[in-house]
């Protein structure tokens, strides 16, 4: 008399199967990953070193602080205290602010009274990493980027307005 042993067969239902691919898709990853050669250092300079220079508009300022803001101050972020440079020169100018003209219906710049604006320009030692200029060992310089910036005795926050690139020879 023979024993009657069903023979093994794997029967899965349509939950079994996706825990199932998804499995095997992450153990595919982390074999692709771990074979694939270590990228080079990021931290390492592309470029000769060069200088920069950048101007950030300080925005809304009471009328008379600007005079704070003298050349030779040293700048540093005031978010992960990398050093931005030196101020160059200041120039103050009249605070502008976007309205709306409800009347025809278009959006106005209109000078707010009280307030001005400070063009600060800063130079400062870069290098290329990546394709970015960066400052202060890891600062990337943006034209439109808002930087939030310290200095002897005051803090002002504002966009990036134009940067200039010397390159040292």
């Amino acid at each position: 008399m023979e024993q009657n042993t069903p023979k093994f067969r794997l029967r899965l239902n349509l939950f079994d199967g996706i825990i199932l691919i998804a499995a095997l898709a992450v153990g595919a990853f982390l074999l692709w990953n771990a074979g694939k050669p270590q990228a080079a250092s990021q931290d390492a300079p592309q470029s000769a070193p060069s200088t920069v220079q950048y101007t950030v508009r300080f925005q809304r300022w009471r009328e008379g602080t600007g005079e704070m803001i003298q050349p030779d101050d040293q700048l540093i972020d005031n978010i992960k205290n990398f050093e931005l440079g030196q101020v160059v020169s200041t120039e103050t100018a009249p605070a502008e602010m976007t309205s709306l003209d409800h009347k025809n219906r278009i959006y106005r710049q209109a000078i707010v009274e009280g307030y001005e604006d400070i063009l600060v320009t800063v130079q400062a030692p870069c290098a290329i990493v990546n394709g970015s200029i960066q400052v202060g060992g890891g600062f990337d310089l943006r034209v439109g980027t808002t930087v939030y910036i310290k200095g002897p005795g005051y803090m002002g926050s504002g966009p990036i307005v134009s940067i200039q690139r010397e390159v040292a020879k």
